[in-house]
């Protein structure tokens, strides 16, 4: 009965196949100009295998480099993070947060290195250049490509295993939000935009950027519950910083229901109901919108007339803190909202509300406490003043 028990060497890895009788040999050479992993079989005696292995090694002490750690990162990690995209396991925003710090951080730094001369108190000093995420990224992937190349036996061991000091340096954004009536004054300032519709899903939905782009005429239903219209509007799609639209959202729970209330819920009803629209959000030819786009819409709108200028996604934080703060929602009821999982086992095992729960809180909570406009008869428009 055979078995399969694997010892290093040197250079190179013998295994047993059948109990002092076969042993197979692996190792790294430049076969036909190809620079990759070999095999042989040996029948005979341990001590006979490892011979062979030597001899092997002497034949190719002049092949080619170990290989680089870019090459190891484009043969097996990029490879290996599209099957993840694929299969699920890795979505495309942390894809592309990967492949942006190898640009960034890693490439130009390790490229060209041979995985073997991978050395700590270099990457020690490539640390220190950094800010405390990017260095917490960029050592991962590169750790990441040095273990793939210990599996493939280029290397004996991961010489980036050991604990490294990670800089102290925090680069932080622009935390600033608006206030309700800043959010309201500045739909006014943006009715009629192309992007109005992803604007008052961000502000009033709690929508990520992506998610304000996604939605088309289908995913919106409307809706009167204690006597507030409000929009119920599917998030089961994003639009990339591409403008390519994906149905993989951030996780699970962002799949779900938001609720736009009032005045501004009614409008995105109006905008749905065109008949000409696909999406919500597009680029006027039934297409999509890049984020990319859409940010610098919002940049030249926020830079004009005085406005108070934050990125569109700080709009996310303002509708969570005024939802708290002035609908005076509770806790597990935003989180839901706002595509988390919720507080403790019952958020994520068994808090799990459908759009009609959530339109009735939102609803029940405007109604309590409004604001916003709307249009009396002749069409103009007053300040719903808050209960």
């Amino acid at each position: 009965m055979s078995r399969h028990t694997s010892q290093r060497a040197d250079w190179g890895s013998v295994t047993e196949v059948e109990h002092g009788k076969r042993y197979r040999l692996r190792y790294w050479a430049t076969v036909d100009g190809v620079y990759a992993r070999q095999s042989d079989t040996v029948h005979g005696t341990r001590r006979q295998a490892y011979d062979r292995l030597a001899e092997l090694r002497i034949e190719h002490t002049q092949d080619a480099p170990c290989p680089t750690v870019g090459e190891c990162w484009e043969r097996w990690m990029v490879p290996s993070f599209d099957r993840r995209v694929a299969n699920g396991k890795l979505s495309v925003s942390s894809l592309n947060a990967y492949l942006s710090s190898w640009n960034a951080h890693i490439a130009m730094r390790w490229a060209d290195v041979p995985v073997e001369d991978v050395r700590a108190l270099d990457a020690q000093d490539w640390l220190d250049g950094m800010s405390r995420e990017a260095a917490r990224i960029s050592l991962m992937l590169l750790r990441q490509t040095l273990d793939v190349a210990v599996k493939y036996e280029i290397i004996e061991a991961n010489r980036l295993s050991v604990s490294l000091d990670m800089p102290t340096r925090v680069v932080t954004g622009d935390k600033g939000i608006w206030t309700v009536d800043q959010l309201v004054d500045m739909w006014h300032g943006c009715e009629g935009e192309w992007w109005e519709a992803a604007y008052i899903l961000a502000a009033f939905g709690g929508c990520r950027v992506g998610e304000s782009l996604g939605p088309t005429a289908r995913d919106v239903r409307m809706v009167e519950m204690h006597g507030v219209k409000v929009a119920v509007v599917t998030i089961e799609r994003q639009i990339l910083k591409t403008g390519a639209a994906s149905d993989r959202l951030k996780n699970k729970w962002s799949y779900r229901s938001v609720v736009v209330p009032g005045p501004m819920g009614e409008r995105i009803g109006e905008i749905a109901a065109r008949s000409d629209l696909t999406y919500l959000t597009g680029d006027g030819l039934g297409g999509t919108c890049s984020q990319d786009t859409l940010n610098k819409a919002w940049a030249g709108f926020t830079s004009a007339e005085g406005r108070e200028a934050h990125p569109f996604h700080n709009l996310r934080n303002s509708w969570q803190t005024y939802s708290r703060w002035v609908l005076c929602l509770p806790p597990w009821v935003t989180e839901k909202l706002m595509g988390h999982v919720g507080e403790g086992v019952t958020g994520r095992n068994y808090d799990r509300p459908d759009w009609e729960l959530f339109a009735d809180a939102v609803a029940k909570a405007y109604a309590e406490h409004p604001f916003g406009t709307i249009r009396d008869e002749l069409g103009r428009k007053r300040i719903m003043q808050a209960v």
